[in-house]
Formats: structure tokens, sequence, C-alpha cells
């Protein structure tokens, strides 16, 4: 049979096209498939702590932080501050216009040295028996009463300078210059952020175990999620004398100082480190970790590196609800929406500016 030659050009041609127009659609697809996997956050187990340290989940907050207001009413003369600005201790932050308080202080002064006078002038009259007994008491009356007034009238002069309580960093301000404010209306909020308190959640039965005096006296360290290769030296600050019935744990604060050349924010959350006698490490998780938690076991998620997928693991717990056996250092645990996974499912670490 004679083929036409123009038809079979025509073939070729329209063969080529489509094989190149499913190929240009493959990768379209492909990154559609990869932006659809599930993110998920991870949590690196610690090879170093797998002896001498019990782990609890951690927030960090600023060590000490202040709403400030004027004790006093008047109109804002000078709001010498901005947002974000560092001050020191004692630092004036802001002024009311105190021309009526030094006004009502030169009075009470007026008050007090003319109440001071006929006191004086009484007492030397009654050790001569020229004026009464009564006549006495009244006039010392008088006279600290307008003590009391005159000291009343410097005070509410001095509470027209708002200062800084402590060293810290100026995180908001409530007003602007010339604004007449209320007594006790917020002004400004200061925060210590080279202090940082770190609160974290410790189950009754592990205090139980150690003696809240002992605890004080424990070694403890902090690791930040963003910066999980650095251990910061804390100290115990506070603890609650009560539990909280929800979780079955005490409330208690470690103190750091701000570690040079990182920037660790309030909010943040990491995990800190109590030393410890014991060979093993009890590890205490978020409740958005587990898949299943019952009294001495429960499954969480590992994250395989080289399938990109997650396989169930199943733990074993102490009284305390921690971790001690299961995990290994390096494991990568899924700490966030456990529930929302299957077995083998495909995810991607989720990230953040800094890291995992």
């Amino acid at each position: 049979m004679h083929k036409n030659p123009f038809v079979h050009i025509l073939l070729v041609a329209l063969l080529a096209g489509g094989t190149a127009f499913i190929n240009g659609c493959s990768p379209a697809k492909s990154e559609s498939q990869n932006s659809a996997i599930k993110p998920v956050k991870l949590y690196e187990v610690e090879k170093s702590a797998a002896t001498g340290y019990d782990a609890f989940w951690a927030e960090i907050d600023a060590g000490n932080r202040s709403q400030l207001s004027f004790q006093v009413p008047g109109m804002i003369e000078k709001l010498s501050v901005r947002d974000g600005q560092r001050v020191k201790k004692g630092e004036i932050l802001a002024s009311l216009d105190a021309v009526d308080y030094q006004l009502a202080v030169d009075a009470s002064q007026a008050q007090y040295d003319l109440a001071k006078t006929r006191y004086l002038r009484n007492q030397q009259l009654y050790s001569k028996k020229l004026v009464s007994t009564d006549m006495l008491d009244r006039s010392e009356t008088a006279f600290k009463a307008a003590d009391a007034n005159l000291e009343e009238a410097k005070t509410d002069l001095s509470y027209t300078q708002l200062k800084a309580p402590f060293d810290g960093l100026i995180s908001i301000s409530f007003v602007k210059a010339h604004q007449f404010v209320a007594a006790k209306m917020p002004i400004l909020n200061i925060i210590n952020n080279d202090q940082l308190d770190i609160t974290i959640s410790i189950p009754v039965p592990y205090v139980d175990s150690i003696g809240v005096e002992n605890l004080k006296k424990k070694q403890f360290l902090v690791v930040f999620d963003l910066y999980n290769n650095m251990k910061v030296p804390a100290h115990f600050k506070e603890m609650s004398t009560q539990a909280e019935t929800d979780t079955n744990s005490y409330n208690a604060t470690v103190t750091i100082l701000r570690p040079h050349g990182i920037n660790i924010l309030t909010g943040m959350t990491g995990q800190i480190l109590i030393g410890n006698t014991i060979t093993k490490n009890p590890l205490q998780l978020p409740n958005e970790a587990w898949i299943q938690k019952l009294p001495e076991q429960g499954k969480l998620w590992r994250y395989d590196p080289q399938t990109k997928t997650v396989q169930a693991v199943q733990v074993q717990l102490n009284d305390a609800g921690a971790v001690v056996s299961g995990l290994h250092g390096g494991d990568l645990i899924v700490i966030a929406g456990a529930k929302d996974l299957q077995q083998n499912q495909t995810v991607r670490p989720w990230k953040r500016e800094g890291g995992i």
C-alpha cells in the first residue's frame, strides 16, 4: 500500500508534540504532590543526654516584666523613651506636668511651718503655765496633721516622674506626650531580657521521689529548640506549692542569663535537663507527640530521614509519664499533630528561620 509522505510527516510531528506536552506536565505534577506532603515538627533525642539527666518540656519567658503607671493623674509633659529602647534602673522614663503638684507642696510647707511655730511657742508657754493643756494638745495635733499633709504633697510630686524599676527593655508604650492620663493608667511595659525565666511542669511523682529541697540543689541545664547543640546553665528560682489538678504536676521556674550571640525570645520552647544519679534519661514529651499514652507505655512517631516516612515506636514510661526506654540518641520524634498521621506516611520536617 502506498504511503502518503505528507501524512507520515504529520503523524510524526503530532507524536513528538504530545510527548513534549506530557514531559512538560510531569514536573508540575511532582511539585504539586511535594507541596501536599504534610510538614511535621521534630525533636532530636540527645545523644549526650542518654545518661545523667531528666528532661522536661519548657517555655521561655522574660525574667522580670512590669507594667508601669503614674500614681497620680496629670498631663504628660515628656515621654523620654521609645519602644525597644534599653534603660537603666532609676532612669526617668516619663514626666507629668508638675506645676500643680509643686504648688501643693509649697502650700503644705507654709502650713507646716506655721503649725510648727505655734506648737513650739505653746510648748514654751505651757512650761510657764500660761496656756492650758488642751491648747497645747490642739497645737500638737495641728502640727502633726500639717506634717502628714506636707509628706503627702511631696510624695505626690515625686509620683510625677516615672522611673525604671530595673535595667531592661521598653517593650511597648501606651500613651503619647501631652496626653492627659488618669492615676494607675498603663503607660509603659518594661521587661528584663538579659535574665530569662524558663517555666516547666514537673510531675508530682517525680517531685515526691526527689523531695523539693533536693530538687532545688540539682544541676539545671537548658537546651533551646533552635540551638539544640548548646546547653545553658540555669538556677532554680521557684516552684508552686500546690500541684495543678489537670496535669498532676507542679509549675516550676529556673532562670538563665541570656547567652551572647544567639537570639532567644520569650515564647520560644526547649527542654530543661535536671541532673540525676540514675543511668537512664526519662524524657518528658508534650501531649501532641503521643499517638497513644497509657500508664506504663505509649506510642510515638519516629521519622526516618532516608525514606522520609514515619513509623510508630513503642516506648516504656515511668510513674511520671516520662520515656525511660525505646528511644535512642539521634532519633527524630514527631512532637506535634501525632494523631493526624498514619504508619509509613511521607512527611517533611517543618522548618522555621534558624532550622527545625
